[in-house]
């Protein structure tokens, strides 16, 4: 498994380019089909909008990607 060191808020800093968001907003999602945590960040701009979805992992990770799905045998 990948070494998962970054946390959400790196991640949100790092795609959104602040270190200080005032008018940034984290809605958690539920998300059929994918078994993991979900999360929609919503950055308010003058022009407009701009959000990103990251899924959690189920080793801890958060990615921009939903997990493939777990496979029943």
């Amino acid at each position: 498994m990948p070494q998962c060191n970054t946390s959400l808020r790196e991640l949100v800093t790092k795609w959104f380019g602040l270190s200080d968001m005032p008018h940034l907003r984290i809605t958690r999602l539920h998300c059929p089909g994918v078994d993991c945590g979900c999360v929609r960040a919503e950055l308010t701009t003058s022009a407009r909008p701009l959000a990103i979805v990251f899924f959690r992992h189920q080793a801890g990770c958060w990615r921009l990607f939903p997990p493939s799905p777990t496979r029943r045998r």
